[in-house]
């Protein structure tokens, strides 16, 4: 399922013929990825472990953390309920130079025992008071260990995060789900988008194709990112060697080492050069064109950067014609049926991208009463709308009958600073496991974070992996490649195997050529949370917190929306 720029030819002359709207390979005809933002199994799922009897019984999630003191003994802290919307945010780059090493410090040589040392950053030091707890005899913050609270608090009589324990009741929950890279959203979201944050094509000249930008722009202050980003800015990467540095050099007219501005294949490219026809894909995104979370904006060709009225802006056709979005995430429930004027626009494929207020990012409470905790309120929106409904269980004003033919996938696009005990070092097969061509090592693999897969077809109440002891790679193990993997399968592009474009899908091979019959049930990741010989009708997402009219736009409810999402000033790892 790899592929470079240089194959793209040769895949649409050998790709059999294929209509968007006739696949014969699943029974999908649209794949929705919603990228929700920063969290942990352990963390956002934790309270888990305090129902009884549990939601969740077949879910890894563990109630105590290791840190480790500077005399190299270690504490068992207990995770510990916080809210949702936190008003702190614990750091999540890689390891910037002279700087934070968040990835690394809790990995600790895949001791998973140094979250203790990340630091955490609080924006209102007056309204805002993490937890506490003791470590090494000493009295100290560390509200890296926490859980989400999900105590009944509101009026319907629901925890905050409900809608999530609801979807992964009903439909397809992953144990073993591991972001690919090792660090913030940036790279995260260029995982998702292109399977790789390498800056140039695989096997290109030059050999920048083994270094990945590792990290997020340093003090943003809502500057903008990729191919849109201020002369002379740039983003570290992390070099074959491990080291980090400002790497790679792009072209004119900003060759500045460690521009965000890249150029190689993605996923998009298999879709616009499919024959007989392209593949439709539309790509959600939320405030500023420039924004980290907007993965298009630093591919090259895609965002083709031309100064307009004095301003660098993407000006490729995608962004002309509404491919890329940019003004309202909540745009996705319209083009689903929730409007009156609907024309049941869903794409193919679609990446939805939250607004800060629903992304259950932490860390951006400004005031007391700023709202930012309608991620699962959002994510069952969009689930709601594809079976035809609201919020509320009425029938959307337009039916689209997208549930038939649609699958679901949410993750989060990164661990966030919070702690998890799973180590990819042994749960993984690495950090240094890489890609199957030998390259990444330095950067691949990273943290849990979860996963979410909702279908017709998803297996009732199902739990991707054993509880414990994981053997990757295997059909169960996961990562942001297998959901790539998963796209060109259903949408019947790209080609199983093909070593010549890194995606990142190593931990769920497309070939298990010495495992067991029984271990190999499909040649495409994500197999095992799908039986296509039973047909599942719509279970409604319950425990709404918000009602699915406070997403549609334009929206009027949430204060300062949209909520730019570089907005910490002081904050390198959105």
């Amino acid at each position: 399922m790899k592929f470079s720029a240089r194959i793209l030819v040769l895949l649409a002359l050998f790709a059999a013929t294929f209509a968007f709207a006739q696949l014969t390979n699943t029974p999908f005809q649209h794949v929705i990825i919603v990228i929700q933002e920063n969290r942990t199994p352990d963390n956002l799922f934790g309270s888990d472990l305090y129902n009884n009897p549990r939601r969740l019984p077949g879910a890894h999630l563990v109630s105590h953390g290791s840190c480790v003191n500077p005399d190299g003994s270690h504490t068992q802290i207990p995770l510990t309920a916080y809210q949702l919307d936190a008003c702190f945010d614990p750091d999540h780059g890689h390891g910037i130079p002279t700087h934070a090493n968040a990835w690394l410090d809790m990995f600790d040589n895949g001791n998973m025992d140094g979250a203790c040392k990340i630091f955490v950053h609080v924006r209102d030091t007056v309204n805002c008071h993490p937890p506490q707890c003791t470590s090494d005899g000493n009295y100290q913050s560390c509200p890296e260990y926490t859980y989400v609270d999900n105590t009944p608090t509101f009026p319907t009589g629901h925890g905050i995060v409900d809608p999530y324990f609801n979807i992964a009741q009903n439909y397809g929950y992953a144990n073993w789900m591991f972001q690919t890279n090792q660090g913030p959203s940036f790279p995260a979201h260029q995982f998702l988008f292109s399977g790789t944050s390498a800056p140039i094509t695989y096997n290109d000249v030059g050999g920048f194709y083994q270094w990945f930008a590792a990290e997020n722009l340093l003090v943003p202050d809502r500057e903008p990112y990729g191919c849109l980003a201020l002369q002379g800015k740039f983003i570290y990467q992390a070099a074959p060697d491990g080291s980090e540095s400002k790497g790679y050099s792009p072209f004119a007219p900003y060759p500045d080492p460690g521009y965000p501005c890249y150029e190689h294949a993605t996923l998009t490219d298999l879709l616009d050069n499919n024959k007989p026809q392209a593949i439709p894909w539309r790509y959600y995104g939320a405030g500023d064109p420039g924004g980290l979370w907007n993965a298009p904006n630093a591919i090259s060709h895609i965002c083709s950067p031309q100064t307009v009225n004095g301003k660098l802006q993407c000006t490729g056709s995608h962004w002309m014609n509404g491919d890329v979005t940019t003004s309202d995430p909540g745009q996705v429930l319209i083009d689903l049926g929730d409007n009156t004027s609907s024309h049941c626009n869903l794409k193919p494929i679609s990446w939805v991208i939250p607004d800060g207020h629903w992304s259950d990012h932490p860390g951006k409470k400004d005031a007391i009463n700023d709202v930012i905790d309608a991620g699962p309120s959002w994510v069952a929106a969009i689930i709601n709308a594809v079976g035809g409904y609201d919020n509320d269980g009425h029938p959307l004003p337009t039916q689209c009958n997208y549930w038939a033919n649609t699958v679901v996938l949410v993750t989060w696009d990164d661990w966030g600073g919070w702690y998890d005990d799973a180590s990819p070092a042994t749960s993984a097969g690495g950090p240094g496991i890489g890609y199957s061509n030998g390259t990444g090592g330095q950067y691949v693999h990273g943290f849990r974070v979860p996963l979410l897969a909702v279908s017709p077809y998803s297996k009732p109440a199902y739990i991707s992996g054993p509880i414990s002891n994981p053997q990757c790679p295997n059909y169960y193990c996961h990562d942001f490649g297998s959901i790539l993997n998963f796209v060109e399968y259903v949408l019947g592009v790209g080609t199983i195997g093909d070593p010549n474009y890194p995606y990142a899908d190593f931990l769920a091979p497309d070939v298990f050529p010495t495992c067991q019959r029984d271990k190999c049930p499909k040649p495409y990741s994500l197999a095992d949370f799908f039986d296509f010989t039973t047909f599942h009708n719509f279970t409604k997402v319950t425990g709404r917190k918000y009602p699915t009219s406070y997403f549609i736009p334009p929206v009027t409810y949430f204060q300062n929306y949209p909520m730019d999402t570089d907005d910490d000033a002081n904050d390198t790892s959105d």
